[in-house]
Parts: C-alpha cells; sequence; structure tokens
C-alpha cells in the first residue's frame, strides 16, 4: 500500500516492504529526535516517552483530530487513537477500550490523561462541570495512589480502569472508576531511594503549623515513613513550593469534585492517625515474655485520632485471640507480632481511606436517573502499573509483574492467535507468523493445581509455614519448568521466574504475612467500638459494600476538634496489660499450641486474582484500542535514546511480529450479517431486503471496489485501511442522506405551515368578533375604575392633609402659649426678603401638581440620620474657631458623600447648578466628586437656577427658588424635630417658584429652648436643640433617607447653635443684644446686586473663583498648603479699609435705602454703632467676664466666646 512512501519518513511501520529489527529501532529513532514520538503499527500506537513538554497537545491541535475521516492524512498521534475508540463506539454502539501498556516510567498515565481529555473536549455533557469534573480526577487520585520510585518521580502504585459513559447521541453522562491493587505496604515501609505516597508531603508543606497541631502532627522529619535513609522530606525550597501548590491544587479539586470541607479535614485526620501508628515502637518485657509498648504517648494520640478507648487499643495491639474448642484464648503477641499488628492496621486504614474516597468520587460522577447511559456506549481507559524489576523484588513487584504479564497474553490473544484461529475456522489462507506466547508463564503463577498464587495460599494456612518453606515448595514442584528460577544455596527466600519481559528474581521474606493481610479480631472489635462513625464504616462492611455508598450521615462524617491528650509517662498501660494477662494464663492450662493461625477469610493473592478477572471480562467484552508505551532510556533524560534498551522493548512486544500480521493479516472481521447491516446502503437502496451471505458481500466489496479483502464462510477479513474507507464513504453517504431529508421536510414542513396559517387565520377573525364587545366593554369599567381610584387618592390625600394641619394647628397654638408666656413674639416689621433679578423677572408658574395649585400631601418622612450626626459633630469641634461674623455653614451633600463646606458670611447666597465659586453664588457644578454615580450626575445636572438663602435681622433664614424643578426642605413632616415656618409645612416642604419662604424660624427656635428650659438645667436636652440648628434641602429629587438623596445640603444655622450653647443666664443678656442690634453699615452695590466689601465665602481648599462676564473681578485667593487645616471660613478676615471710612460717613440713614434687609445675628462692629449701644455692650461683656472669672474660668475662653 504505502511502498512508494518508503523514501520518505514512514508514519505506518506496516507500510513497509521489508522490515528488520535495526531499520525499524532506527526510524524510531530517527522520528525521537525529530520529537515525532508516535509511530503506528497497523491501528496500533507506539508512543515514546519524550521527557520533556511538547506543543503538540493544544486545544488547537485537539480539534485537527477530532471526528477525522482519513486517518493517513495526519501524523501518528494520541488523540487519533482516542478519536478512534470515540467515533467507533458512536457509530457501531460497541464498548470500545483503550490498553495503555509499558514499562514504569514509559509514560502511561499522561497518555492515559491525554485520551480522556481528547474524548470529553469534543462531546456535550448532560451535567454542568462533569468534563472539569471527570479530568480533576486523575490529579486526585494520583495524590493519594502515585508515589516516587527509582525508576519513576510519578509511579503509579495501583491500577484504574476509567469508563466514560455516553448516550446514543454521544453525550456523555457520567463515568465510573475501579481500581486494583493499591500498594498499601509503602504506608509502612520504603526502600532506600523511594518516597511515600504523594499525599503525606502535599499535606505537610500545606497544612499550618495550628492545624498540624490541630490534628497532632510533628514536623515530619520525625516520621521515618516519610524520611527513608534520612536524606530529608523536602529535597530543596523548590520540591516544597512544588509540594506547597500541589496541595492548593489538590484543595481546589476536591472541592470541585464535591467534597465538603468536613470531609476534606476527616481525611487528615486519618492521614495523622495512619503516621502516628506507624511510629508506635514495642519492646519486650522481661517480666512477661511479652510485647509491650514503649512511649504509649503515640498511642494515646492515635486512640484519640481514632475515637476508641485507649486501654482497649493497647491490649488489642500487644494480644491476640484464638480458639480452641469453642473457647476464645488470648496470648500475649512478641515483638514482631506486634509490629505485624501495628502494620496491619495502619495499612488497612490507608486502603480503605483511598477506596472511600474513589467510592466518593464515583458517586459524585454517577450518571443521574434522568439521564442513565445507554448499554454499549462506552469508552474505557486501563491506565495500569508497568512492569517493574528492581534490586529486590517482593510481593507487590510480583502482583504487578502479573498483571502485565496478563496484559501481554490478553495482546498477543487478540493480535495473533485468535485470528490465526480464526483464519483457520475460515478458510483464509493462513499466514505464518510465530510469535511469543507466555501462557506456560501464567500457567506457573495462577495456574492449578500448583500454581504459585495457590501454594502461597496453602502455606498461608500453615501456623508453623514461614517464607523458606513456602520457596522449598516451590521448587519441589516446579524444579522442572523452564520458566522457574532457583538459587542453589539453602533456605534461600529467592525465587526468579522468567517473565515475557525478562528474568526477574522475587525475594519472599514477608510473602506468607503479605499474602494473609491478617487482622486481628480483638483489634477490629476495638474499632468497630469507635466514637468517629467512618472508622466504624470502614471496619463494619467488605471492601466491596464500601463502593456501594452514596449518601453518608453527618454523624460519619463529623470532625471535632482534638482534645488535650493527657499522659503520664511512668505508667505503663501495656506493661500493666501484660502482667495482668499473664496472671490469667498462669490460672488455666494451655491449649492446642498449634491451632490454626489464620481466619478462612480471602487472601490478598485469591482477591487479586478475582479483580484481574473482572478487569478481563471487560477487555474481551469491547473492542481493543492498543497503545503500546516505550522508555528511551532508564535516566529519565530528554534527547537521549538508549538504542539496546529500546530494542529490548521492542523485542518483548513483539513489535515486528505485530508488523508482520498487520502488514498480512486481516485486523477487521465482521460477520456476513453485521457487514451488510453497516454498509448496505454504499450499494443497495435503503429499503431493499437483501440475504446475508457470501454472494452479496462480494457484490458490495466489489461495487465500492475494494480489492486485497477475503471472505471466509461466515466473514468477511478487511485491512486495518479498509475499515476507514468504509467509515469515510459511510459518513459522506449520510451526509447526503441528511441533506435530503432536510430539502423532504423543509417542503413538508412549509405545506403543514399553510395549513395551521390559513385554518389560524379563520379561528382568528371568529375570536376578534366574539371579542369586540366584550373589549369595549372593559375598556368603559377600566375608565370607570381609573376615575374611581384618582377620586379616592385625591379624597385620602385631603383627609390627609387635613390632619397633618390639624395637628401643626394644635401644635402651633402650644406653642404659641409658651411664646406668649416667655415674651417672645415675632417683629411685625419684619418682611421677606425679595429676589433678585436673574436675566429678567422669571415668570409666575401655577404649581403643577394639582389644578388648583395647593401641593399634594407626600409620603416622605425625614428620619434621623448618622450624615446630620457627623455634620453637627464636626460643626461643634469647629465652632471656637468659626468667625463670629458666619451665620451659617452649608454642606454641599452627594447621597453620603460630603463634597464641600462652606462658612457663609454674606447676608445672601446663590445655590445653583452652574461651574461658578465665587462670592455670592456657589454651584454644584464646580465640585468634583470621584464616587458620583450615574443617578447624582443626572439630578446634578437639573438644579438649573437653585435658590437664594438670605437671613434677615431677627436671624430667620428665607428661601427663594429660582429653579424650574422642586426644591424641597426637608423634615417638614416632623415638626418637633426643625425650626421650620408655618407657611413651609403647609406646602409639604416644596419651595414656590420666585417667592421667598422662611426655611428657618428662629422664633420657634427660641420657643424649644424656652420648653426646654422650663425641664430644668438638669434635663436640658442640649442634643436635641443642637440639631434643631440644622436645616436640609434637597434638589430635583427627594428620598426619605438622606443617605438616598442625589443631591442636596444641609445647612447649621451658627446663630442658633451658638444661643443653644450659652447658659441660661447668658441666653438672656444674648436676648438684650439681639433687641438692641441696628443695621451697622451699608455697603456699596455691585453689578450683580452684591455689596463688595462684604466678606465673601471661599471655598475650603483655596481654589480661585471663576470669573463670568464684565462683573467686577474678585480679589484671588492664596491657595491654602496647610494639608491638616480642616476647613476654613470664606472671605478676608479684615474689612476693606475704603468700605469701613464709607460706612461710618453714610450712617444709619443709608440702610434705609437698601431694598433686600442686611441684618445679621450677631454680625456687627461695635464702632458703627451709637455710644448708647457700646456702652451698653461693653456693660453686659464686662459683666460676663467678671462672672467667668469668679467661678474660676479661664478669661482667654471667656473673652473667645463673648467677643
Amino acid at each position: 500500500m504505502a511502498a512508494a512512501h518508503e523514501g520518505a519518513d514512514v508514519h505506518d511501520l506496516a507500510a513497509l516492504s521489508s522490515f528488520t529489527e535495526p531499520e525499524i529501532l532506527q526510524r524510531i529513532a530517527n522520528r525521537y529526535s525529530q520529537d515525532q514520538i508516535y509511530t503506528y503499527i497497523g491501528d496500533i500506537l507506539l508512543a515514546v516517552n519524550p521527557f520533556k513538554p511538547l506543543e503538540i497537545y493544544s486545544f488547537k491541535v485537539s480539534c485537527r483530530y477530532a471526528d477525522v475521516k482519513l486517518r493517513p492524512t495526519l501524523p501518528p498521534h494520541i488523540f487519533a487513537v482516542a478519536d478512534r475508540a470515540y467515533s467507533a463506539m458512536f457509530r457501531h454502539g460497541k464498548r470500545q477500550s483503550c490498553v495503555i501498556s509499558g514499562e514504569s516510567g514509559a509514560g502511561k498515565t499522561e497518555s492515559a490523561k491525554y485520551l480522556i481529555g481528547h474524548i470529553i473536549s469534543h462531546c456535550s455533557s448532560s451535567k454542568p462541570n462533569l468534563q472539569e469534573k471527570i479530568l480533576q480526577v486523575n490529579p486526585l487520585l494520583e495524590a493519594f495512589g502515585n508515589a516516587s520510585t527509582i525508576m519513576n518521580d510519578n509511579s503509579s502504585r495501583f491500577g484504574k480502569f476509567i469508563e466514560l459513559l455516553f448516550r446514543h447521541d454521544g453525550t456523555i453522562v457520567g463515568a465510573k472508576i475501579d481500581t486494583y491493587l493499591l500498594e498499601k505496604s509503602r504506608v509502612v515501609t520504603t526502600e532506600k531511594g523511594e518516597r511515600n505516597f504523594h499525599i503525606f508531603y502535599f499535606m505537610f508543606a500545606g497544612l499550618t503549623q495550628e492545624q498540624l497541631k490541630n490534628i497532632c502532627l510533628e514536623p515530619p522529619e520525625s516520621y521515618s515513613v516519610l524520611n527513608s535513609g534520612g536524606a530529608g522530606v523536602y529535597f530543596s525550597d523548590q520540591h516544597f513550593e512544588h509540594c506547597l501548590g500541589m496541595f492548593d491544587d489538590l484543595q481546589e479539586i476536591m472541592e470541585l469534585v464535591g467534597f465538603t470541607q468536613e470531609q476534606i479535614w476527616m481525611i487528615y485526620t486519618m492521614l495523622s492517625a495512619i503516621l502516628q501508628t506507624t511510629q508506635i515502637s514495642f519492646a519486650q518485657d522481661p517480666e512477661t515474655g511479652g510485647a509491650y509498648i514503649e512511649d504509649e504517648y503515640g498511642v494515646k494520640v492515635v486512640a484519640q485520632l481514632l475515637e476508641v478507648d485507649a486501654e482497649v487499643f493497647i491490649s488489642a495491639l500487644i494480644t491476640s485471640t484464638m480458639e480452641a474448642r469453642g473457647e476464645k484464648i488470648l496470648t500475649l503477641r512478641s515483638v514482631i507480632q506486634a509490629e505485624e499488628a501495628r502494620d496491619a492496621l495502619a495499612k488497612s486504614l490507608y486502603s480503605k481511606l483511598f477506596m472511600w474516597i474513589v467510592s466518593r468520587v464515583n458517586d459524585l460522577l454517577a450518571p443521574t436517573p434522568d439521564n442513565s447511559p445507554t448499554p454499549g456506549y462506552e469508552v474505557g481507559i486501563l491506565d495500569i502499573y508497568g512492569f517493574e524489576n528492581f534490586k529486590r523484588n517482593g510481593f507487590e513487584q510480583l502482583c504487578i509483574n502479573l498483571t502485565n504479564e496478563q496484559l501481554q497474553f490478553y495482546f498477543n490473544q487478540r493480535i495473533f492467535k485468535w485470528e490465526l484461529e480464526e483464519y483457520s475456522r475460515e478458510g483464509v489462507k493462513k499466514t505464518n507468523i510465530g510469535f511469543q506466547d507466555n501462557q506456560p508463564v501464567l500457567d506457573l503463577i495462577i495456574g492449578k493445581p500448583m500454581g504459585l498464587f495457590l501454594l502461597l495460599d496453602e502455606e498461608s494456612r500453615f501456623p508453623k509455614s514461614s517464607d523458606v518453606s513456602f520457596v522449598n515448595k516451590l521448587g519441589s514442584n516446579h524444579s522442572k519448568n523452564k520458566n522457574f528460577l532457583r538459587e542453589k544455596r539453602a533456605n534461600s527466600t529467592v525465587f526468579g521466574i522468567s517473565h515475557y519481559a525478562g528474568q526477574v528474581y522475587y525475594d519472599a521474606s514477608g510473602f506468607l504475612e503479605k499474602n494473609r493481610d491478617s487482622f486481628s479480631n480483638k483489634l477490629m472489635e476495638c474499632l468497630l467500638n469507635s466514637h468517629n462513625g467512618l472508622v466504624r464504616f470502614f471496619f463494619s462492611q467488605n471492601d466491596s459494600d464500601l463502593q456501594k455508598v452514596s449518601t453518608l450521615q453527618r454523624e460519619i462524617l463529623q470532625c471535632r476538634p482534638t482534645p488535650k491528650i493527657i499522659h503520664n509517662g511512668a505508667k505503663s498501660m501495656s506493661r500493666a496489660q501484660g502482667k495482668k494477662l499473664q496472671k490469667q494464663l498462669k490460672e488455666s492450662q494451655k491449649k492446642n499450641k498449634n491451632q490454626r493461625r489464620g481466619s478462612s477469610a480471602a487472601s490478598i493473592g485469591s482477591k487479586f486474582k478475582a479483580s484481574l478477572g473482572s478487569l478481563m471480562e471487560k477487555l474481551i467484552s469491547s473492542d481493543a484500542q492498543f497503545v503500546r508505551c516505550l522508555k528511551p532510556n532508564s535516566n529519565v533524560i530528554h534527547n537521549y535514546f538508549d538504542f539496546e534498551l529500546v530494542l529490548r522493548q521492542l523485542r518483548y512486544n513483539g513489535v515486528l511480529e505485530t508488523i508482520r500480521i498487520r502488514r498480512e493479516g486481516f485486523p477487521v472481521r465482521l460477520t456476513y450479517e453485521e457487514f451488510l447491516k453497516r454498509y448496505k446502503m454504499l450499494s443497495f437502496p435503503l429499503t431493499s431486503e437483501i440475504k446475508y451471505n457470501e454472494k452479496q458481500c462480494k457484490k458490495v466489496l466489489k461495487m465500492l471496489n475494494l480489492t486485497n479483502c477475503e471472505t471466509g464462510k461466515t466473514k468477511v477479513f478487511l485491512k486495518y485501511w479498509h475499515a476507514d474507507r468504509l467509515d469515510t464513504m459511510m459518513d459522506s453517504h449520510l451526509v447526503k442522506i441528511i441533506i435530503c431529508q432536510k430539502v423532504v421536510r423543509g417542503y413538508l414542513a412549509r405545506r403543514r405551515f399553510r395549513e395551521m396559517y390559513k385554518h389560524s387565520a379563520a379561528e382568528k377573525n371568529a375570536l376578534q368578533m366574539f371579542l369586540h364587545p366584550l373589549d369595549n366593554a372593559s375598556s368603559h369599567l377600566l375608565q370607570l375604575q381609573e376615575k374611581l381610584i384618582r377620586e379616592d387618592a385625591v379624597r385620602h390625600e385631603k383627609d390627609q392633609k387635613e390632619a397633618l394641619l390639624m395637628d401643626l394647628q394644635k401644635a402651633a397654638v402650644t406653642r404659641q402659649a409658651v411664646r406668649a408666656e416667655m415674651h417672645l413674639e415675632e417683629d411685625p416689621k419684619t418682611t421677606p426678603p425679595t429676589y433678585r433679578k436673574r436675566d429678567g423677572p422669571p415668570t409666575k408658574a401655577r404649581n403643577r401638581y394639582t389644578p388648583n395649585g395647593v401641593v399634594a400631601a407626600s409620603h416622605i418622612v425625614t428620619h434621623e440620620s448618622e450624615i446630620e450626626e457627623d455634620i453637627l459633630n464636626q460643626t461643634m469641634q469647629h465652632l471656637p474657631t468659626l468667625s463670629t461674623e458666619a451665620w451659617a455653614k452649608i454642606f454641599f451633600m452627594e447621597k453620603h458623600v460630603r463634597v464641600r463646606d462652606f462658612a457663609v458670611k454674606s447676608a445672601i447666597v446663590t445655590i445653583d447648578g452652574h461651574r461658578f465659586l465665587h462670592p455670592g453664588r456657589l454651584g454644584f457644578g464646580a465640585l468634583d466628586n470621584p464616587d458620583r454615580d450615574e443617578q447624582t450626575a443626572k439630578v446634578r445636572n437639573h438644579i438649573g437656577k437653585g435658590i437664594q438663602l438670605d437671613v434677615d435681622d431677627s436671624g430667620n433664614v428665607w428661601a427663594t427658588r429660582f429653579s424650574k424643578n422642586d426644591i424641597i426642605v426637608k423634615g417638614c413632616f416632623e415638626p418637633d424635630k426643625h425650626c421650620i415656618s408655618k407657611e413651609v409645612i403647609q406646602v409639604m416642604g416644596r419651595l414656590e417658584l420666585n417667592t421667598p419662604m422662611k426655611v428657618f424660624d428662629l422664633l420657634e427656635f427660641k420657643a424649644q429652648l424656652a420648653q426646654e428650659k422650663a425641664k430644668g438645667i438638669e434635663n436640658l436636652d442640649h442634643r436635641r436643640l443642637a440639631k434643631l440648628s440644622i436645616l436640609s434641602i434637597s434638589f430635583v429629587k427627594d428620598t426619605i433617607e438622606h443617605k438616598d438623596t442625589p443631591c442636596w445640603i444641609s445647612i447649621v444655622v451658627l446663630p442658633a447653635l451658638r444661643l443653644e450653647s450659652l447658659s441660661p443666664k447668658d441666653q438672656a443678656d444674648v436676648e438684650r443684644l439681639l433687641k438692641a442690634y441696628q443695621p451697622a453699615v451699608e455697603k456699596k452695590n455691585t453689578k450683580m446686586g452684591r455689596s463688595t466689601s462684604r466678606r465673601w465665602a471661599r471655598p475650603q481648599d483655596g481654589q480661585i473663583p471663576h470669573q463670568r462676564g464684565n462683573f467686577d473681578r474678585p480679589v484671588p485667593v492664596e491657595r491654602n498648603l496647610n494639608k491638616d487645616k480642616d476647613q476654613e471660613s470664606l472671605g478676608s478676615d479684615e474689612l476693606n479699609k475704603e468700605s469701613q471710612v464709607a460706612a461710618k460717613g453714610q450712617g444709619l440713614k443709608a440702610l434705609s435705602r437698601r431694598n433686600i434687609a442686611t441684618y445679621r445675628l450677631r454680625n456687627y462692629n461695635p464702632d458703627d454703632l451709637d455710644e448708647a449701644l457700646s456702652v451698653a455692650s461693653e456693660e453686659i461683656r464686662g459683666k460676663q467676664r467678671k462672672e467667668w472669672a469668679r467661678k474660676g474660668n479661664d478669661r482667654k475662653a471667656a473673652r473667645t466666646i463673648f467677643s
């Protein structure tokens, strides 16, 4: 077929016209040097481990091998094997299996990962994260089942068979994992140069010191099973960082797969108990002759972690139970026997923990009841330990090599023996191909009646048997077997077997004990009485039943903090137990010394053979895809090809024989019925009925122009490339069929649609005729209902307003009585200030809320706010430092953010939304707020002309709305907590356009102050009075809470705040001053209608105000460089001398010509008052200072307050 391509680099060795060992070896070496690690032998893949990362496993490369039509068009790849297995399963509905074999370190585990990853990445999933969970299963199992050996840093110490489960449409619905023969003896002992399971090193690197202490773990160097040879637990800082990273990844994987934090912590607790168990040491007691525990602290730690009784646990370790004539006899263990019991406990705990983790993974990956897999739609991947040959090989190596021997036998049967036998049965010309049949080796190990494992089980049942007697029995029964090797020296425990991969010598020391896997009945009884539900579960059920766990109660996984362990070193519990038992033994007679040791429980060897048999059943019942992994060298060095090592692997793998049979043989063998059912439509009409016979099969082969095929008595024999070609033709044919179906279905759907549309139109017309009168009636009813709702709303609002006004009227009557009693009356001459004209007189606008112009009641209620508390605290803190001429502190707020604050001295100030910030005009647009959200920005842009604030000579604050949008005074529904005038309350806090409204009534504040004074000085609520000085105004949009109001200002009226802070006697003197105040000076008007000599506000951060138009340019303000200063007053600290001279010359007469009252509370200049007023004020201040000095107060503080 491919002889023409021999000169080029051939991807398929079966395509060579001639081949020899040197030629095949050189071709593989050449491809390896070019990083082409994959080579075909027909449909079998050879993979050479590169020992370095390659850029051939990306998702882009994986997509090229998805649904491959012609395999020879792409280079050999592990993805091609995965695609072939999935495609065969999807096309034919038959179970597929991928068998990966090779020596330890040949790359079998990595190949299995790539196989699984490629399959699940190109198929849909029935459950979220199912594909990711399946991919993460391998690292999880590797952490608990892999370890570093002399031959491989990540050697699998168990075998696993992963089955991917699908529906008939190719959707993956779940997965199942079967494990085989975990090397649990590694937990208690490791050979020199080897290490324990990865999870122990990950745990010590990842857990904190406190977490390690909670599970009673000491530094890892103190555990001999982790520090083999004393070389240290971690080789370097990089090794420690690697283990730490793997621990973090493992935590995420366990959570992703579905383990809870409680379950993860329970796993670490069990691992700690296993490590502590291996540290228990024994010595011989000279008094009893039995074993006792040297340091009982460790055994108490284990008892605490396993939650068993310490005394019973110690007794179970140093004693054993024997049955003699129906009676149980307790005997003391020797030191060796006690160590065996200790090791058996540690191995059993780790094995059962590993199996429980696998069972939990299977439960979490199992298909749901509504997404069960279709029978036959399964792909299995076998990843099992490779062939091993160390300097010292034990029982575990014998089991591992037996598995590889069985897989090699399966390969020989599938590729050679069954195929050649089928040629003979079917009458096809037989090819004379020889192969190495390893059936005799399997008979030596597991054959009947004298197989190695059967003799081992027989010897394990005798109490006086030993490892030497076992080897002698092997020699006496198999001395003439050429595959059995025996040392010549007497009493040797070493024997050898000629495996398919070479001769391996085994040391039988410990074979009997490992095969028995004995576990003390007394120790079992102790663990069954554990308070830890998981430990009880481990030892109450068989291993096979443990796989069936699906739901565990929370009690089983309880993880309690480890209590403090009390240990008295002077008292030995184990010695006391030994002496007590020795006394009992002296009182009774010794019976049946040679009683049978073991129980009827199955041995490790028999269990292993059973599991191996179930694995072979699965492989035989499926179509196999073979991947043969090769190790290029034994030193794990990349770009180094050891010809001798690779040649040895090629020979025992039978590569030359495989090439020949794949070249000359027929790997695809289908019965007539199977062949015609699959490919009939390529030659016959789909509806035609044909007979399944040789004639029809030959007709199909001829019509499809397939040559070099054979037909037997019942089957059709095809080359492996014939199957690829037929499948490609079937795919193309199916595409044409689907196109035809699409056209026909489209025509039928359109015809059906026209009929349905015609029927739907008739029904629609009938329905419209029926519903039209109903629609008219319902519309009329809806209009009536809406009218009634509006009337009810108007009536409800009216009732609510009347009720509110009645409450306000009652409160007003009460306050009027208080005012009369305190002689507080409003000055009848006080008139509201007139608004300033800006760009022509604004037009009066009717209120837009109700037709008659009356504002409807609002549902908004002002609650106490933490923001007002903060504002008040800051103002009170800086009150002594504020200028006495400032009448208000204005805070600009955006929701809960305090943007800026200003101390205002001017009697008139405008607050709008423009980008101006200069005397008399403060704009929201000039203020920056990095936390401003979209809603606040939108509201700020609609502030417009804003409002004008004025203060009159009585201390009242007036507000005039210039903006077309609503401006709302907060707190109108809680008049007891604010000093808002009656007219503002009556309009529900909404300021009327171009109409001055009193938003802060100082007379109301005095009334509130008088009410508090009536309670007595000791009951005076200063905090409530201070809050009354706060006034809040919202722009455009108001909400109940301040923190939700987009743009608003909070005004602290400083005269009221200062008035509240004085003592009652001082307040009376201040009242006298208030009545005696007269206008100080008349200021010059600017083009804006303001005075140039007023002490204008200025920004807190010292920014130069904006200038606009042809107005007088204000004096620039120097930037304040002091970052620690919280705030500063706006305006100059000294009056303009020219303005002072002008004011003194004009006197009080000039004030009568002003249109706007400029009187300000406590903002006066004694030089501008008449002589009588100056004398009166000085008298009062002197009296107050003397009174403060008499009480021992600081004169400087008194001057600060009364200046």
